[in-house]
């Protein structure tokens, strides 16, 4: 059993660890201080209380040691409940800042479900993530993109993840078995038959992880749009054909 305890102790984070200790040390000096001077410190909650101010350096004084044995134990407090207060707090700062790094660039995982994944970061994705915000304001986003090293603009409810969409290790960060829908824009940096190229092998990881999931699909060659299909894209939009249609429109009604 004791062996059990240490094992899953040791597994837990250091963070964890610290606090776990601290703790420890609190209620082990704050019931000793009380066994040493039970009429100074009536209750052994009193000890932990003391116990508590004193390893944070707070030091109220509302209670205080009177025996020599009592400011001995004071003091092994001092110097080591203080250590580790101090240690603790300096940690969880670290963490806290280390955990905002990554949550910027895109290092995260994300855990929530029927959200909507945008894949790949251009004038189109980001005028369809102001539209979901003030259409959906409580859809959680998912914008992955690889040539972001951090989420370019404080989206309220964008998570940004950071990598290759066509990588399973990328998918998964995004949790695309429990979202709502996939749509896949285009890439404006790449050729255009590269760029379909590119959103074809994107859906067939996605297809593969998560059969199901509801994909729109931005295709901008008519030869790809059967192999669009073909890896499952559940809707196609011909960004270029419609692009073309809105400016005949304008030529003839002119």
């Amino acid at each position: 059993m004791k062996q059990f305890l240490f094992s899953n102790f040791i597994k837990c984070p250091l963070i964890i660890r610290l606090l776990i200790i601290s703790i420890s040390i609190i209620i082990l000096f704050g019931v000793t201080i009380h066994w040493i001077e039970p009429k100074n410190f009536k209750t052994i909650f009193d000890g932990i209380w003391w116990a508590t101010v004193t390893a944070s350096t707070v030091g109220f004084g509302d209670f205080s040691p009177k025996t020599v044995l009592g400011r001995t134990v004071a003091i092994f407090l001092i110097l080591i409940g203080a250590s580790f207060f101090t240690y603790y707090f300096a940690n969880l700062a670290t963490v806290a800042v280390t955990k905002q790094n990554e949550y910027f660039e895109g290092k995260r995982v994300f855990k929530g479900m029927e959200h909507i994944i945008i894949i790949g970061w251009n004038e189109r994705s980001r005028e369809l993530i102001a539209e979901l915000e003030k259409k959906e304001p409580s859809t959680k986003i998912v914008l992955i993109d690889e040539t972001l090293t951090k989420l370019p603009i404080p989206f309220r409810s964008v998570h940004f993840i950071s990598g290759r969409a066509n990588c399973d290790d990328t998918l998964m960060k995004a949790n695309v078995t429990k979202a709502k829908g996939v749509i896949i824009t285009a890439d404006p940096n790449k050729e255009e038959l590269h760029s379909d190229m590119n959103t074809i092998l994107t859906m067939l990881a996605i297809k593969g992880i998560s059969p199901s999931v509801s994909c729109i699909a931005e295709i901008l060659t008519n030869e790809q749009v059967k192999n669009a299909e073909r890896a499952g894209a559940d809707k196609i939009i011909r960004s270029n054909l419609l692009l073309s249609s809105v400016m005949l429109n304008s030529i003839s009604t002119n």
